[in-house]
């Protein structure tokens, strides 16, 4: 209760600061727990991470890579011992399958089939409560 709200304030961003480097350890380096308990071994598995990460950093900056960091570091993980010509082939090898992705529908012409269908009853059999497509004879 002695602090000022300006050093309680400052005492939170520090915090948060911290909290935001953790969050990016998290997603980029990939650290989800310590292997060790003493200080020496969390400073050193935080070195460790930080370090290959710049690796693959300047990996990806040396062979001209657009894509994610994360196809470069899956790639590596995969192609390890293969040769870094392997590693080159494999990273920028064309896609074999050629999707579009998710569509968009248009509604619209969905919606002006389905009333072509009704204007040229097609679709009348619907209202019938007894037909069964299932079991038509």
């Amino acid at each position: 209760f002695e602090l000022s709200a300006n050093e309680i304030g400052e005492l939170y961003r520090y915090r948060w600061k911290i909290e935001t480097f953790f969050k990016w350890m998290k997603q980029h380096l990939k650290i989800k727990s310590f292997y060790g308990k003493s200080e020496n071994a969390v400073c050193n598995q935080i070195w460790i991470a930080l370090i290959t990460y710049c690796l693959q950093v300047l990996l990806q900056q040396s062979v001209h890579h657009e894509g994610p960091l994360l196809e470069i570091k899956q790639t590596l993980k995969i192609l390890l011992l293969d040769g870094f010509d392997a590693f080159l082939c494999a990273l920028f090898r064309q896609p074999t399958r050629s999707s579009k992705g998710r569509r968009k529908l248009n509604w619209v012409e969905e919606f002006r089939v389905i009333e072509q269908q009704f204007l040229e009853g097609e679709v009348s059999h619907l209202d019938d409560l007894t037909y069964d497509p299932v079991f038509t004879n």
